[in-house]
């Protein structure tokens, strides 16, 4: 992992956009990455993350025991890549027509140990560890490195509810307190399989 650090080190702070980053994150085999100096007795039970880098990118890592997820979710301030470095990581993307509130949703993507995904700026996407017993871990990699989750929106596709996660929220999940939401819609929108 030291090496890939470097490499992100060297990148200008003020010429770092997608195609740049990919380049760069080409050069590097995720299969070999050695991460294990970060983990630091971090048990595989729980979901966690381990941040290595503040500029000119946010870089961690992230624990995933078996089956967690995030929920659908939409970047809006920040875009990146994740590296997978263990593990399965599946990753089903969205779009949603503000007009029609209507969410369509894609087949889910499969990655595994090696494999590099790409999180667009405003993409809304799933992604979990769909194993009932191995641990996933991620390297995530993104910019402005400065990251707010303030105004970032998250769905419940089974309730069909929608929010706006506050200054206050540490990252997306329907689980904090109310006052890390600026915004929660009910019967927010509709959703539509693509698949």
């Amino acid at each position: 992992m030291e090496k890939v650090l470097e490499k992100l080190k060297k990148l200008d702070p003020d010429k770092i956009e997608p195609n740049i980053l990919k380049t760069t994150l080409n050069t590097i085999d995720f299969a070999q990455v050695d991460y294990y100096s970060y983990l630091n007795d971090v048990s595989f039970e729980n979901y966690s993350r381990i941040f290595i880098m503040k500029s000119p990118l946010r870089v961690f890592l992230n624990i995933w025991p078996s089956q967690h997820q995030l929920p659908v979710h939409q970047h809006n301030n920040f875009w990146g890549y994740i590296a997978v470095l263990k593990g399965l990581l599946t990753e089903t993307s969205f779009v949603f027509e503000e007009e029609e509130k209507k969410l369509s949703c894609h087949p889910p993507k499969n990655y595994r140990k090696g494999e590099v995904i790409f999180e667009p700026l405003n993409g809304i996407h799933h992604i979990q560890n769909p194993s009932p017993s191995k641990p996933l871990v991620t390297a995530h990699f993104y910019h402005p490195p400065i990251m707010s989750y303030n105004g970032v929106r998250i769905f419940d596709i089974k309730k069909k509810k929608m929010a706006w996660m506050s200054e206050k929220a540490p990252g997306v999940s329907w689980q904090h307190p109310k006052d890390y939401y600026s915004k929660i819609e009910r019967n927010a929108f509709s959703v539509v399989n693509l698949w």
